[in-house]
């Protein structure tokens, strides 16, 4: 199977963002596999905000249907159906149902076109649907619950197969682990809504990560993708790995990880005697130095490998490098043409790491390997009025040795030129268009053996009836991942 990553929350104008939807759908297809759209559709108990005049102006007719997504849903379908380019880049249809009491939900559907459905309560909303080929996906569900949070009643697994675990919002897995929910007026992380409390109440999900960005941006970097491994590039494809968990959330870097148990991958169920063996089988393959990788087991870390920075670089042919560019004020714009080109070695593998900025056309950010030795990269960075010190990353992964050179042409003209020996002990950087202009630097080679893992772990204990393993790996950057769970009953 293959591994696809895309973003399938974000929003628009149509709603409480900005931008238009076709934006949105060029940004998705310029750096991602595949994308939705899930602006606002229905907030049908909205408070009334007494008082605050702006409030309430924004939230006109929420409660019934959000004007513009109802008046051009038609654009919005016609635009998922001329943006689909199987084997190429995915695009499904969704909206966002919201709800004080019953949290808030993505619906997403398998066809192009299918209607919005409006309703007043979960239970409506999943009646509506009966029939309907869709999924309806909860989201930053550690909120307090009945204050756009989750508390799992009135749940049904038979229409979400997956949760989003991480977005924009920080992390809903527990209430103490990284990423809190932090700038949000919605409310601090509550445990009655976490991952680990719907696993505690039974129920089998994947998880999922997608920005909730609101920048008509998908796939902003730091905000959550999510990882698919499917058969082929194709709606029915990765549809079909949705609803059997292959999935996994990954916060921003497109770490690799794969996971199994005995025979089972990733989000399946499976059978097993009491003292039978479990062997788990781990891969993670980074973008950077791993910091951690944990096994957690019924809500708790029963395995924990670390120290992946005291491996040495020795003999390694394999090697991540990151490149990042802007850093200016002056101009507030500037249009950047970029070649890295490797001798002695190849690019095998970039790892796009774009997000969102105010005022730059949509999609400009483009990254290409051109052929094994040269990477091409278009982008704008800064915005048309002040406010500079915005960057943009692309990870490089190269296949080389100490003795492989890298260098950085802006323009055609070389800025940075260094071996990859020299860049596992320094970055490199240039500032070539003067002071505040911009600034482009070439980063630490981090060697094979630093972010790349493959790890094996056996445990014989059946504590429950039914048990769940997932995976969770972090990176010194504090980018991470978390796998959908595997669960063991006892057979």
């Amino acid at each position: 199977m293959a591994l696809y990553f895309g973003e399938i929350h974000t929003h628009t104008g149509l709603s409480d963002g900005r931008g238009e939807p076709a934006d949105a759908f060029a940004v998705g297809r310029a750096h991602l596999d595949f994308c939705a759209l899930a602006d606002h559709a229905q907030w049908h108990d909205a408070p009334r905000h007494e008082g605050f005049t702006w409030a309430q102006e924004r939230l006109a007719g929420w409660r019934e249907a959000v004007p513009a997504e109802r008046d051009r849903w038609p654009e919005v379908q016609r635009l998922v159906r001329d943006y689909y380019e199987p084997g190429q880049f995915v695009t499904f249809l969704a909206y966002e149902w919201s709800s004080q009491r019953w949290g808030d939900h993505n619906v997403y559907y398998l066809r192009d076109d299918e209607p919005i459905r409006y309703a007043d309560s979960l239970a409506e909303l999943y009646a509506k649907l009966d029939g309907v080929e869709c999924m309806v996906f909860p989201h930053h569900t550690a909120y307090p619950p009945h204050h756009r949070g989750y508390d799992w009643e009135g749940f049904d697994n038979s229409k979400a197969p997956v949760v989003e675990i991480y977005s924009g919002h920080g992390s809903s897995e527990t209430d103490e682990t990284r990423y809190h929910f932090t700038g949000n007026p919605m409310g601090p992380r509550c445990p009655e809504g976490t991952l680990q409390r719907a696993l505690e109440l039974g129920h089998v999900i994947g998880f999922i990560g997608s920005s909730d960005g609101h920048e008509s941006f998908p796939g902003t970097h730091g905000g959550g993708l999510v990882g698919v491994y499917a058969d082929e590039l194709t709606r029915e494809a990765l549809w079909d790995s949705f609803w059997k968990r292959r999935v996994y959330a990954v916060t921003g870097d497109r770490i690799r990880l794969d996971f199994g148990l005995n025979e089972a991958a990733m989000g399946e169920v499976v059978s097993a005697g009491g003292q039978e063996p479990r062997r788990l089988k781990v891969e993670v393959d980074g973008w950077d130095c791993l910091d951690v990788v944990e096994v957690v087991k019924n809500g708790r870390a029963v395995q924990q490998w670390a120290g992946f920075g005291l491996k040495s670089a020795e003999g390694a042919r394999r090697f991540k490098v990151g490149f990042e560019w802007g850093y200016h004020s002056f101009p507030f714009e500037r249009e950047w043409n970029i070649l890295i080109e490797v001798t002695g070695g190849r690019v095998a593998g970039i790892g796009p790491c774009f997000k969102q900025q105010r005022g730059a056309p949509a999609g400009f950010h483009r990254a290409a390997i051109r052929n094994p030795q040269t990477l091409e990269i278009t982008s704008k960075t800064g915005s048309p009025r002040p406010g500079g010190g915005q960057f943009q990353h692309v990870d490089l992964d190269i296949e080389g040795g100490p003795d492989t050179r890298m260098i950085v042409r802006l323009d055609g003209q070389a800025v940075i030129e260094a071996t990859i020996g020299e860049l596992v002990r320094e970055s490199r950087h240039a500032i070539p268009y003067g002071h505040y202009a911009g600034t482009a630097i070439l980063g630490r080679a981090v060697p094979e053996a630093q972010f790349h893992a493959k790890l094996e772990w056996e445990d014989a204990v059946a504590e429950k009836e039914r048990d769940y393993y997932y995976i969770r790996a972090f990176q010194k950057n504090g980018q991470g991942c978390w796998s959908s769970p595997i669960w063991v009953e006892r057979s």
